[in-house]
């Protein structure tokens, strides 16, 4: 009884040393990418439809862009239907744009109340930089200390969602995407658009799309990476293929990873993701079942959390029933207004933890006048 005591003391009095042991146990952390989907920004359920109105702006980019939403909406989509100035043109008969070439807000709201709209996507060209010559080709023995700055096509818009119903705006959202943020979020553009314009112009037409169309977009998994677990190079084998994006065969591995060892947690948690990648979640939460806890503490949870919430995400977009089984975790909290004040007080300096009282750092929940103002406890 007392060698016990001695023991939970020992791991009580040195957290820095169970740290190192649960680093060397269950390894790092690493990331992959995964397509996941979005909910849009209209409270409509079901199809939503939704009339494209002319693009504003004294810029010759109108056409283009507008060009390149009709080529960037989503396909197939059962969730969106759209109509474009030229078919809204024809429903009402009249001119959808004034003598200057500008949109004419009430000619597009009458033409889209006529063909039965929900919504009209407003969009203005604020900023743009498109038509950028190629770098002149410099000799490759000139030395230079600094390298000219690269100049980089952009295009800056201005969007209002119109509810054709009311005439009011519901929605407004500034797009601003250049070529390099394109090529990274869109990498698949790399092989299909022709030119860095191109490329501005479909990624700013995808980011513009997903304001009334569910849509995908790709965010970071976080795998574990065991060092020291037998099975740990299986493991990081399949997360090599997760972070090319490949997550069949990543899942294949991990697989071959449990069926020899089957209490490698590590590679349990990451075959939930490899099921939450194919939208299989009950499968996710079967499989994360399976992750042991070895050491002290739920690990599995910062897991089920972020698999649940890619759920929700999946069920909002597709305006889907939630689980027969229910949510596993609590609805989330309603977010707080930015002018909110909180409407319980922070607690008193002295009650805070002491690790709490970093110099210069206000502690969590505090402002920096309730700080400056507290009394110094010693």
């Amino acid at each position: 009884m007392h060698r016990n005591k001695a023991k939970n003391s020992c791991f009580q009095r040195t957290p820095a040393l169970c740290g190192l042991v649960c680093c060397l146990v269950a390894g790092c952390k690493m990331t992959a990418p995964m397509h996941v989907w979005k909910a849009s920004k209209v409270p409509k359920h079901g199809i939503v439809r939704v009339a494209v109105a002319p693009i504003g702006g004294k810029t010759d980019a109108t056409d283009r862009l507008l060009a390149a939403m009709q080529r960037a909406q989503p396909q197939p989509n059962p969730m969106l239907a759209a109509m474009y100035p030229h078919e809204l043109s024809q429903v009402g008969g009249i001119q959808l744009v004034s003598y200057d070439n500008q949109p004419n807000d009430m000619a597009t709201l009458s033409s889209a109340r006529l063909a039965g709209m929900d919504y009209i996507l407003q969009g203005n060209i604020i900023d743009e930089e498109l038509d950028i010559p190629p770098p002149e080709p410099t000799p490759k023995r000139r030395f230079r200390l600094f390298k000219p700055k690269e100049k980089l096509e952009y295009l800056t818009v201005h969007w209002s969602i119109v509810d054709v119903s009311s005439g009011q705006r519901i929605k407004e959202e500034i797009v601003s995407i250049d070529r390099k943020q394109a090529e990274k979020e869109y990498p698949e553009l790399m092989m299909f658009a022709q030119g860095n314009d191109s490329r501005v112009l479909m990624a700013s037409a995808k980011q513009s799309w997903s304001m009334v169309a569910p849509s995908t977009e790709t965010t970071q998994a976080m795998l574990d990476l065991p060092w020291f677990m037998p099975g740990s190079s299986q493991v990081r084998k399949g997360n090599g293929y997760a972070r090319q994006g490949n997550w069949q065969a990543a899942e294949r591995v991990w697989q071959e990873a449990v069926d020899q060892h089957s209490w490698n947690t590590a590679a349990w948690k990451n075959l939930s993701l490899a099921a939450t990648a194919k939208e299989d979640f009950q499968l996710a939460r079967d499989r994360l079942k399976h992750a042991d806890t070895i050491l002290p503490g739920d690990s599995t949870f910062p897991t089920l959390t972020w698999i649940e919430q890619r759920q929700r995400d999946y069920h909002k977009s597709l305006d889907l029933a939630p689980p027969a089984t229910g949510w596993t975790l609590p609805d989330p909290p309603q977010s707080v207004r930015p002018n909110e004040v909180p409407a319980s007080p922070p607690r008193e300096l002295k009650d805070m933890p002491w690790w709490t009282a970093i110099p210069f750092v206000p502690p969590p929940g505090w402002t920096w006048k309730q700080w400056w103002t507290q009394p110094i406890v010693l």
